[in-house]
């Protein structure tokens, strides 16, 4: 018998999951995925069996690479030019609200859409119908625009519409940029020589940028909420990431926190932890309102605290310090320096871990194009953005082999990756390699000078 070809092994694997996954719709009495603008859905839902999400994966990792099989090099370019108009006609349906302007049921014509949202109608039809091609909204009458489940989204979800406005107005301008970047900078590890600095015309690194612009600050924060809800970087695989129930009742502190939402998932989950969000002063204040408006059961278990990584940790009595989306941020120098900062804190206390948490980018071509597309996009995000990078799992284990003192330093004990998560907790101690002459006493890594933190000795 002949062997199956690439092509035909593809289809076979698409059939057989296709099939996994139509049972599933049936036993749950879901609708069948469909670009109809009735259907609530065209994803699996997060608590679905993990065999149904496999299933899941299989068809969208087997239909790209049969589209890749089936495409000519000839069509190489004039399939690439579709990308950038796809997030043309994104930016453009999000700067003018259309998609706020369409109901939620029912179809509607382009001129009363037109006349809502207070666009030219010959735009509103080209950009429609050229975003209908990536699965955005869709057309069940000839001349009447209508949602589907992936427009629908962006109306209950205002933090989508941030997030496509960053993307389509700092990282597509970023990105653009890069060739200049590298001509004029070179190699550069400075957070104020990137592709960034010259798309925006600023001397500014991005954060500091992000704090001057109101709009800026905005649509960062939305595009975080929703990297945190997305479903390869979502907060629940922090969760289950770490058997975060063995800890009992000891102290979490959650390094460069922001607005806790990692702190909140976690006391959520494991009522005996107590949590120490720690971020920049001003970042802190924010996240106070957020943490009022929880309950008491959870809300009695987190303090916040302004600190800056760059200087030693205070917290010297916790369980574990949390490292969470941190490292990628930073190039390898200030990537140590942080990592230092807990020098003091993990060798005073034997049994205290490191937690890091970011995505671990694959040996190349060892995972499915689409899956490997993704992380890349996140990688070369960082370096045109900081001058950073995503890292592979042996940059990592150099990272912390680098982040020494005079009598061990920092080794990785073990790694974590959660199904359908893009990203590994790696579990960090610190090892002695000389005998210790000093005393048993805890150092604050401060000098003395401790931050007082209301129920949590430091």
């Amino acid at each position: 018998m002949c062997k199956p070809s690439p092509l035909e092994e593809c289809a076979q694997r698409i059939c057989s999951a296709s099939r996994v996954i139509s049972l599933y719709h049936a036993s749950e009495g879901k609708l069948q995925s469909s670009f109809s603008p009735e259907s609530t859905s065209i994803t699996i839902p997060e608590d679905a069996p993990p065999s149904v999400m496999d299933a899941r994966q299989t068809i969208v990792s087997a239909a790209a690479t049969i589209q890749q099989l089936m495409e000519e090099p000839t069509e190489y370019l004039p399939n690439l030019q579709v990308h950038y108009q796809h997030l043309s006609c994104l930016r453009w349906l999000c700067h003018f609200n259309v998609m706020a302007c369409i109901p939620l049921t029912g179809s509607v014509p382009y001129s009363e859409i037109a006349t809502v949202a207070g666009v030219p109608e010959i735009q509103l039809r080209s950009v429609c119908r050229m975003a209908m091609t990536s699965n955005l909204l869709c057309e069940p009458k000839v001349g009447e625009i209508a949602h589907n489940a992936v427009s629908k989204t962006f109306v209950g979800n205002p933090g989508l519409v941030d997030w496509a406005l960053f993307m389509t107005q700092f990282s597509m301008p970023t990105a653009a940029k890069m060739v200049e970047a590298t001509e004029k900078w070179g190699s550069t590890s400075k957070k104020n020589e990137t592709a960034f600095n010259l798309a925006m015309d600023t001397d500014l690194p991005l954060f500091d940028f992000v704090k001057k612009s109101p709009e800026m600050t905005k649509q960062f924060a939305g595009y975080m909420r929703n990297v945190q809800s997305s479903e390869k970087t979502h907060i629940r695989h922090l969760v289950s990431g770490y058997d975060w129930k063995s800890l009992g009742n000891a102290v979490v502190v959650d390094v460069g926190g922001s607005t806790c939402s990692s702190s909140i998932a976690l006391a959520t989950a494991f009522p005996n932890l107590r949590f120490v969000v720690e971020d920049l002063p001003e970042t802190v204040e924010n996240s106070k309102q957020i943490l009022a408006a929880l309950p008491e059961s959870i809300r009695s278990r987190i303090t916040t605290c302004g600190h800056n990584f760059f200087t030693p940790q205070p917290v010297t009595t916790a369980q574990i310090y949390l490292l969470r989306m941190i490292l990628h941020d930073w190039p390898a120098a200030e990537a140590i320096t942080i990592l230092s900062n807990h020098l003091e804190v993990l060798k005073a206390n034997p049994s205290a871990r490191l937690l890091v948490m970011d995505t671990v980018l694959p040996v190349s071509g060892s995972v499915p194009k689409n899956e490997e597309a993704l992380l890349r996009v996140r990688d070369l995000a960082m370096v045109q953005a900081f001058n950073s990078k995503e890292r592979e799992l042996g940059e990592f284990e150099d990272l912390f082999e680098r982040t020494r003192d005079a009598e061990g330093g920092l080794v990785l004990k073990n790694t974590f990756k959660p199904t359908e998560s893009v990203m590994t907790v790696m579990e960090v101690a610190y090892e002695r390699t000389v005998a210790s002459s000093r005393s048993s006493g805890i150092s604050n890594g401060h000098n003395g000078n401790v931050i007082p933190l209301p129920g949590i000795t430091v």
